[in-house]
């Protein structure tokens, strides 16, 4: 958990109660800075059985992140408390609405699900999502994003990074591969989805499974950005976009070069950068509590 956000009184009863029933095999270890639960995943991998994600997407981003780095076979249990802004990858799982008496029992009585894990490799670096790596406009948006939350917080600052982004996005062009179908031209954005929800709260692919060993690629190539703001409600609502340059596919890789230098994406909110990108699928990699 990032431990400069506030602790609720619902969330703070909830903690003491995990001491109280699992006394020395208890752990509460808050992160400090930007990053350090990648570290404090990595370190806790073997040692631990089952890993609690108090926070968002960016939470346990850093959490998957630090366990795939790790050198453990066997990762432990991954259990989500969604305490986060969007909470979008714990929607994409269609667990039902959080509730701390029912997450507590079923620590108590732990049954799991398997996930898919996602691989996203650019020349510069390698990272892991559990739900949406997205290449282009959804990249451009986290860095105005992550300038907004600081005066305005998280909640109003999504849709003014939208809003401003969408005034100085210029599509790139680019080449994709993936199985049965490629694309040279522009591009508005590549989501490759393991979940099929992002962006606080869009189904950008809808129907994606967490856990079918497959990797949902929606790709908007040449649409404009007033078409993709046109069809955000609808998107919300869980409908795809119907348009002759939205496609809708399943490949287990994606391969995607620019011709315009470095392209901006991002991975559950965390923000990277490349020229060239190479998208996989690992099956059934973690196991994530039931609730």
């Amino acid at each position: 958990m990032n431990g400069s956000k506030k602790v609720s009184k619902s969330l703070q009863h909830f903690l003491e109660s995990c001491s109280d029933l699992f006394g020395n095999h208890y752990a509460f270890i808050p992160s400090q800075k930007e990053k350090e639960l990648v570290s404090i995943a990595k370190e806790h991998a073997t040692t631990v059985d089952v890993m609690v994600a108090i926070g968002g997407d960016g939470t346990l981003n850093e959490i998957i992140n630090g366990l795939m780095l790790s050198d453990a076979a066997d990762l432990p249990m991954i259990a989500i408390i969604p305490y986060g802004t969007g909470n979008d990858f714990y929607q994409s799982t269609f667990f039902p609405s959080f509730d701390f008496n029912g997450f507590l029992t079923a620590l108590q009585q732990p049954k799991f699900i398997l996930s898919d894990v996602g691989k996203i490799e650019t020349e510069h670096v390698t990272r892991y999502f559990m739900n949406v790596a997205d290449i282009g406009f959804g990249g451009a948006v986290v860095i105005s994003l992550s300038q907004f939350r600081k005066t305005f917080g998280p909640g109003f600052s999504y849709g003014l990074a939208i809003l401003k982004t969408f005034f100085a996005y210029k599509r790139p062009k680019v080449i994709i591969n993936a199985a049965n179908f490629s694309h040279e031209g522009e591009l508005l954005l590549a989501a490759a989805c393991n979940g099929s929800i992002f962006g606080n709260g869009l189904h950008i692919h809808p129907g994606a499974s967490i856990s079918d060993g497959k990797l949902k690629l929606t790709i908007l190539a040449k649409v404009s950005l007033l078409d993709y703001l046109l069809n955000v409600l609808k998107v919300k609502r869980g409908k795809k976009i119907v348009h002759p340059e939205a496609h809708y596919l399943e490949s287990n890789t994606l391969s995607l070069e620019s011709f315009n230098g470095d392209l901006h994406a991002e991975t559950d909110g965390e923000y990277l950068c490349g020229k060239h990108f190479e998208i996989t699928i690992i099956p059934q990699r973690l196991k994530i509590l039931s609730v």
